[in-house]
């Protein structure tokens, strides 16, 4: 019988970044729009609901798949546009259940990549 946590890590994050990339592939420009409007937020903190929100309270407008928000925001991460503050805290709209999640800051600028 197969067991639902038999999964290999390194195989379902290599799913995930396929899928992430169709998303963004699929999308055009967005994700270039969407990275760019985050000068429009420059210190602000909050989870990745969060500044999906407030892009969207500036005028982003939405992508063509939900999912264009999280390949946005792993991108933001690996450019280094926003980082972890260390603190986590629960989300607020109903699709995403209360769950804890981590608290980011928008940067000014990128930082330097370690």
């Amino acid at each position: 019988m197969d067991d639902l946590f038999d999964g290999d890590p390194e195989d379902t994050k290599k799913l995930r970044d396929e899928a992430l990339r169709r998303v963004t592939e699929h999308g055009g420009n967005w994700q270039r729009r969407a990275l760019m409007a985050l000068h429009l937020i420059p210190g602000f903190e909050g989870t990745a609901e969060d500044i999906r929100i407030r892009l969207r309270m500036k005028g982003l407008e939405k992508p063509h798949h939900h999912n264009a928000w999280g390949a946005m925001i792993m991108e933001a991460i690996k450019q280094r546009r926003i980082i972890e503050n260390g603190k986590r805290k629960h989300m607020k709209t109903l699709p995403s259940h209360g769950r804890e999640t981590d608290v980011y800051v928008v940067l000014t600028a990128p930082l330097p990549k370690p």
